[in-house]
């Protein structure tokens, strides 16, 4: 068993590691899963592995196919070393149970039928969510003979249930009995915080199998010079980028806003997502005129809009599941120098605190978060300083040259704990035998 193993890392090292990404959500879309991915595909391809990403046609959040593409059988293109493959799915636009599950389910079909063209890999990582493409990715990966490693971002169905968003008792049964099988089909299964990783760690078909990698974010892409002056008693320019659904409560952040008035906070929220409609409902009914909602910002101008701000708010909603959550948003802020407004608990209140990178209050406590802001508009030095302490923080912790090293290690290692249980199960079939 252990001279297969060794002999199979001998043949990788001989050629550069080729490796596919299965996911259902990729650029020019944007979001958090698309820039994360995107980031380190391409770091791992600049590093000397032959990188694949095998996705479907843009389609976030709107529903529709974005141009200049069109939802064909099959298509491939070229950028920043990356090899992109695309095959089609049923768009819908990110609301609407059902049609959303149509989304996820077609996709999952489609790149098992184009996968015999996709070229021959050593390891394929999935998404999960959606959880169809995880459950994809593992037949994939069987196809390639290839390790099978899952990235849980999110535990789905856990977080679908803790947020009411699924229900039925059969549904559930459904949806646990399909996860349980992906990471018993996986050979690694890694997530970006200790509390997911302990999750794993109670269930069976995952225990020994799950590993935390860190977080990945683009600190390049942000410019670091301070925003543009204000007039000390200006409002302060209170920026939200990113997902406005369920499980960010983005009614607290309006509320506190409203709290706080015009006089001490300008609030600028950016994003689409399922709750955008309500959010923008709730500013019409209650004549809020301090806070402004912009829609989906093109990835290209969001730094922009970072440069511009003074502080960011990150959310989350105060339900256990998102004890163990690490919302990208959060990162890109520190990454930006900006100094944070966190309304969570768990581990994002932990690496707040730990970086001194901004003030941290209950969840859905819009008093309290309305509270902060003035404080914030109060104190400019504070908020430059734990601007100044999340940069410093992000630059040790979550640069792409460290996330595609420690994952590059990963991939290696769930290569070798395929290969090694080959070994094992081809020593018993012949002792069976025997």
């Amino acid at each position: 068993m252990e001279a297969e193993a060794e002999a199979g890392v001998l043949r990788l090292r001989a050629r550069a590691l080729r490796v596919c990404f299965l996911t259902h959500y990729f650029p020019p879309e944007v979001g958090a899963p698309q820039t994360r991915i995107d980031l380190l595909a391409r770091t791992l391809a600049a590093g000397g592995a032959d990188v694949t990403v095998h996705t479907c046609f843009p389609h976030y959040p709107s529903g529709e196919i974005a141009a200049p593409y069109g939802n064909r059988p099959w298509q491939v293109e070229r950028r920043d070393g990356l090899r992109i493959v695309r095959s089609a799915v049923y768009p819908a636009a990110n609301q609407g149970f059902v049609r959303r599950l149509l989304d996820h389910s077609s996709f999952a079909l489609s790149a098992l039928a184009t996968a015999p063209f996709s070229g021959p890999f050593d390891v394929v990582v999935g998404e999960t969510p959606p959880l169809f493409t995880a459950a994809s990715g593992a037949v994939y990966a069987a196809l390639k003979r290839a390790a099978y490693v899952v990235n849980v971002a999110d535990r789905w169905p856990a977080s679908a249930v803790e947020l009411g968003m699924l229900r039925d008792p059969r549904a559930i049964a459904a949806a646990e009995a399909l996860e349980r099988w992906v990471y018993r089909r996986s050979d690694l299964i890694v997530a970006p915080t200790e509390g997911i990783v302990r999750e794993l760690g109670r269930l069976p078909d995952a225990a020994g199998k799950a590993r935390r990698t860190w977080p990945v974010v683009d600190i390049d892409r942000f410019d670091l010079t301070e925003p543009p002056a204000a007039d000390p008693q200006a409002p302060l320019r209170l920026l939200y980028a990113g997902t406005i659904g369920l499980a960010q409560g983005l009614a607290t952040l309006v509320e506190a806003s409203r709290l706080a008035g015009p006089e001490l906070v300008e609030t600028t929220i950016a994003g689409g997502g399922a709750e955008a409609d309500g959010i923008r409902a709730l500013l019409r009914e209650r004549r809020i005129e301090n806070v402004e909602l912009l829609g989906t910002v093109v990835a290209a101008l969001v730094p922009g809009l970072f440069a511009r701000s003074d502080a960011c708010a990150v959310l989350l909603k105060d339900l256990p599941i998102f004890a163990g959550a690490l919302p990208t948003k959060l990162l890109e802020a520190m990454g930006a120098g900006r100094a944070l407004l966190l309304s969570a608990r768990g581990e994002a209140a932990e690496l707040v605190r730990a970086a001194g990178a901004g003030i941290v209050v209950a969840p859905e406590d819009p008093r309290a978060l309305a509270e902060a802001i003035r404080r914030l508009h109060s104190e400019p030095p504070l908020r430059r300083a734990l601007g100044a302490a999340g940069r410093e923080y992000a630059e040790a912790h979550f640069g792409a040259d460290r996330a595609a090293a420690e994952w590059a290690t990963q991939l290696r290692y769930a290569l070798t704990a395929r290969q090694a249980r080959r070994g094992t199960r081809a020593g018993a079939g012949r002792r069976r035998a025997g």
